[in-house]
């Protein structure tokens, strides 16, 4: 008996030492939640009807425990609606506690004052929940519109009033925009002016070289070319490139055929068709296809038929050269020039 007396007796010992652990545990919690500060708070007190403000729910707490923010879907009160809704923010302070906030972009579509009630707050640690609650609020909503008469109906829109016009306030714009017109009419006439001075030959603001004729330029490359006397010193190949490079340029600018694009047989092809004589074509023949042996077949030509090469250069090109008109005031001062020689001469002897 004995025993069980003590048996017993520890039971209730236990018992005890457990509701007091759990008296212990709620009296904590309950501390602890008392320490859970919620605070909710408008950036105004009044707004317009359909106009929207934020409403901010904050909560002060120790570290350790579990908020849970209510959960709204689009209304707060039935008058009050929720635009849109941020995330929960949190900040560390100091005491280990936590600040978490979150905002409500809120509006309301009903005129007159709103009351908004605490707002509750989960709170949670470990097993135990309990509740905080903020502060209440009132938001009030004015309608400033005009209140519709319902015998005349709901009225159309108004379109946009037109301002009263005035000269002042559009005299900048004429001086600036009529300045570059006039700016630009006076560039346009000063070129007009001077490219018909221009065109009519009484002004020339650059006078252009004239070009030299086709025939002019080929002879001169070809004095160049017998000067330099390339075969004389074993450079064969590039005597025939230079006499047939001068060639092929003389009848591209002479005859305006691509020449120096052109083979050989393909220039004579083309001009075939044109009046030149048979001595020139065989005399153009004779070096164009001669070079080619020289340039790809390295061929070696006997001494004389470079001599007999260059001489039908020359030919070719004096025999098919354009002549010159020259203006009648041109020639009329050549022959006073060549009159006051013959003067000049006649009077030393």
């Amino acid at each position: 008996m004995s025993g069980m007396v003590i048996l017993n007796t520890m039971k209730r010992f236990g018992l005890k030492i457990s509701f007091v652990a759990m008296l212990l545990s709620a009296m904590s919690f309950a501390m602890q939640a008392q320490q859970v500060n919620v605070t909710a708070t408008l950036d105004s007190t009044m707004i317009v009807i359909g106009g929207q403000i934020d409403l901010k729910l904050e909560v002060s707490q120790p570290e350790g425990l579990i908020v849970n923010f209510p959960f709204f879907t689009d209304t707060i009160t039935k008058n009050i609606e929720i635009v849109d809704k941020g995330g929960v923010d949190s900040m560390k302070i100091d005491n280990n506690r936590l600040v978490l906030s979150q905002l409500y972009r809120i509006t309301s579509f009903d005129s007159g004052l709103h009351y908004i009630p605490p707002i509750q707050i989960e709170v949670i640690q470990q097993e135990a929940k309990n509740i905080a609650s903020s502060n209440a609020l009132s938001l009030m909503v004015v309608n400033p519109f005009k209140e519709v008469n319902p015998e005349k109906g709901v009225m159309d829109i108004k379109g946009p009033q037109e301002a009263p016009f005035k000269l002042s306030e559009v005299l900048h714009y004429i001086y600036l925009y009529g300045g570059i017109a006039i700016a630009l009419a006076l560039l346009i006439w000063l070129f007009l002016y001077l490219r018909n001075k221009h065109t009519k030959g009484g002004l020339s603001l650059i006078k252009a070289k004239p070009e030299e004729p086709a025939h002019i330029i080929a002879l001169r490359e070809l004095d160049k070319i017998k000067a330099s006397k390339l075969w004389e010193h074993n450079r064969v190949k590039e005597f025939y490139t230079q006499v047939s490079d001068t060639i092929r340029n003389y009848i591209e600018k002479r005859y305006e055929k691509p020449a120096m694009e052109q083979t050989s047989q393909e220039i004579f092809d083309s001009l075939s068709k044109l009046e030149i004589g048979p001595k020139s074509m065989e005399q153009l023949k004779q070096v164009l296809e001669l070079a080619d042996l020289v340039k790809f077949a390295k061929f070696t030509p006997l001494p004389d038929e470079n001599g007999i090469s260059l001489m039908n250069a020359y030919f070719f090109v004096n025999q098919t050269k354009k002549e010159e008109i020259k203006p009648l005031e041109e020639e009329k001062e050549e022959m006073l020039a060549k009159e006051a020689e013959t003067s000049i001469t006649v009077s030393d002897k």
